[in-house]
């Protein structure tokens, strides 16, 4: 984080190797010596000095070096030695210029501007990369000068060459007293902060508590504290990280820094509030929904690796609670699981009564909650409310879009149960078909109790209720009438029931596998051919084919899992439970495995860290596809298409 104090400033970067020194241009010089009485080469000092104020400083040179050597001991000796060591510098001489600012040190010790030829000595050491003596050169004249004016840049100097060598906290100390030498609008104090700035950003804990006392009564302490919180944070270190925002907050009165610390301090306690990958998990293991709790409960004990589904470490710890299939029982879990069991988060319930109860309840406490539960709107209960399962909205989508966009079915007929499952899907695929450009055709429902669907299709086909005959049923009996002489038959009776009128594509048929099995051969059954059958993900089941595979070839329906491209985890759940998964199953499995993977790749530490975590994530791939949420926090794992093809599921494509 860019310190405040530093907001406002265009920053310079931090360049310690080869920074160029520019005393002389930010400072006075002092005035040369004026002799009383004319002395001996002056006019040779003055045009040399004339030629260097015109830029002409190799000429000046020149005239510098043989005023010297004709006036070893004169007035301006000492300032035509500075000229001289001044060009060299600028022409990048710089051992010249060492030797020269030496030869001045040493012989002129009276000379007026020997504090400004020390320092620049310095500098200049500086520049040759020499650090070590360029900080002790920089030392030395701050204790020969303590009251010159131009202790800032010696303080500067010193910030520069001890940060040159890796001492951060000293580099901090010395620019923290070089930035109080200059004016705020003064370019070398935003020089100063730019540099204090960049040894905040890359400081650790041992320099900064050295940097806290060198700032301490200066507006920079706020960002020491600051850094060393976040560096607490970073660590795991929550009791340093509190001591850090406490000392923050106590620093200063600006209430940007106060807000900041505060925010630190809530982060804390959030932190604490929580058991670090620690996750509850709320299933029906006993009342009438146990059997699916328990699918899913297997899913998750293989997806922890407590049969060998993993031989990697884990980063997830799971508290197993029993809803029981009640609403109030799961609200009340919640509530044990987020304050006595302090966790980071929840997975499960599954009942739609009981998900709803407890999203509720996780939504007041802002714990996250990924639900498996396919009631419509469930994440609409909140911002911590996700869901790992596949809808009959994104199943109702995957088999509409597929149909019209891409297999060029427009017509389509609807053959419901009369339960409000089969209204709910019969709605939703109604809705889809018209949103896509299709048409439906023909709609009929039937009885939770019924077995013969004759009247049913009948009616869908029109060959319920009476009706005239069409143009070809007139002449095939006209025909009939011609050849077999003898029968006398009736204008408009051809011997035979009329053809059914098949005027859709496909009949889609949202019940379960057991009651599709009986409905199917009774389409043909009454001469209806050349349609497909369209279902849901209760057609996901062995039932169907071995009770209807000869009817319903080509037959076409959505799930969120297909075992054939999860063999290993098939084999797995087989080997340890004798039996095969199920959709429950492989969600369990596929949820508490995306959960352990942001836990090694993201290392969520609050409850908000892990709300982030799961709307952040796209690369994670499970045994159903790939595994993340939308922004309306459901899963985007796109179901799977089958198809019937011999005695056997398929994928359509």
């Amino acid at each position: 984080m860019i310190p405040r104090f530093l907001l406002i400033k265009k920053a310079i970067p931090i360049l310690w190797m080869g920074m160029a020194f520019f005393i002389a241009s930010c400072q006075p010089r002092p005035p040369f010596q004026k002799p009383t009485e004319p002395e001996p080469g002056q006019a040779l000092f003055s045009a040399a000095e004339a030629e260097y104020t015109a830029g002409n400083k190799e000429v000046a040179l020149e005239g510098y070096r043989e005023y010297v050597e004709k006036n070893p001991r004169g007035l301006w000796a000492a300032d035509a030695l500075y000229r001289m060591a001044k060009i060299h510098a600028e022409k990048f001489e710089f051992e010249r210029a060492l030797a020269l600012y030496r030869e001045i040190i040493q012989d002129y010790p009276e000379y007026s501007g020997v504090a400004e030829v020390s320092l620049d000595r310095a500098g200049t050491l500086y520049r040759l990369a020499r650090y070590e003596e360029c900080r002790d050169e920089a030392l030395q004249w701050i204790r020969r000068f303590p009251a010159n004016p131009l202790a800032g840049h010696a303080f500067l100097l010193l910030g520069k060459s001890t940060g040159a060598l890796g001492d951060k906290g000293e580099a901090f100390a010395w620019f923290v007293r070089a930035s109080s030498a200059f004016p705020e609008d003064d370019p070398i104090r935003q020089e100063v902060e730019s540099y204090l700035a960049a040894l905040l950003e890359t400081a650790d804990m041992d320099s900064l508590k050295r940097m806290a006392e060198a700032a301490s009564g200066t507006k920079y302490l706020p960002s020491v504290y600051d850094k060393m919180a976040t560096l607490a944070l970073e660590a795991d270190d929550l009791d340093a990280a509190r001591d850090a925002a406490m000392a923050l907050v106590r620093s200063t009165p600006d209430q940007y820094w106060v807000d900041r610390g505060r925010s630190i301090l809530e982060r804390v306690s959030e932190e604490l509030a929580v058991k670090k990958g620690v996750l509850g998990c709320l299933l029906p293991l006993s009342g009438p929904f146990a059997i699916y709790g328990q699918e899913v409960l297997n899913g998750i004990q293989l997806g922890m690796g407590i049969f060998g589904a993993s031989e990697e470490s884990q980063g997830v710890e799971l508290l197993i609670e029993d809803t029981q299939g009640n609403p109030d029982v799961a609200a009340r879990k919640v509530e044990e699981l987020a304050h006595e069991g302090r966790v980071m988060g929840i997975i499960g319930p599954l009942a739609s009564k009981a998900a709803t109860a407890a999203a509720r309840k996780a939504q007041e406490l802002g714990v996250p909650m990924i639900t498996f539960t396919q009631k419509a709107g469930i994440t609409e209960e909140g911002d911590m409310i996700f869901r790992s399962f596949f809808t009959p909205a994104r199943e109702m989508d995957r088999l509409v879009s597929k149909g019209i966009e891409e297999m060029g079915m427009i017509r389509f007929g609807i053959l419901y149960p009369d339960s409000a499952y089969g209204r709910y899907m019969l709605n939703l695929f109604w809705d889809r078909v018209e949103k896509a450009g299709g048409h439906i055709t023909a709609v009929e429902s039937y009885g939770s109790d019924v077995t013969d669907y004759t009247t049913e299709i009948k009616k869908m086909v029109g060959l319920y209720y009476p009706r005239p005959p069409s143009v070809a049923e007139k002449l095939k009996a006209a025909r009939l009438a011609a050849f077999d002489v003898g029968v006398e038959a009736g204008p408009y009776d051809t011997g035979n029931e009329p053809e059914p009128i098949v005027d859709f594509d496909a009949v889609f048929i949202p019940d379960n596998s057991q009651n599709v099995a009986l409905i199917a051969p009774q389409f043909p059954f009454h001469n209806v051919f050349n349609i497909r059958l369209l279902g849901t993900s209760l057609w996901n089941s062995p039932d169907l084919l071995d009770q209807g595979a000869e009817y319903l070839q080509g037959s076409i329906f959505p799930t969120g899992f297909y075992a054939q491209s999860a063999e290993d985890f098939v084999n797995l759940y087989r080997e340890n439970f004798e039996t095969d998964p199920g959709i429950l199953a492989a969600t369990g499995y596929d949820t508490i495995r995306f959960l352990n993977y942001l836990m090694k790749t993201r290392a969520p530490r609050t409850r908000r860290d892990l709300r982030q975590a799961l709307l952040l994530s796209n690369d994670f791939q499970g045994i159903r596809g790939p595994l993340a949420f939308d922004d309306q926090r459901e899963a985007t794992t796109p179901p799977i298409l089958l198809t019937v093809k011999g005695n056997k599921f398929l994928p359509l494509e």
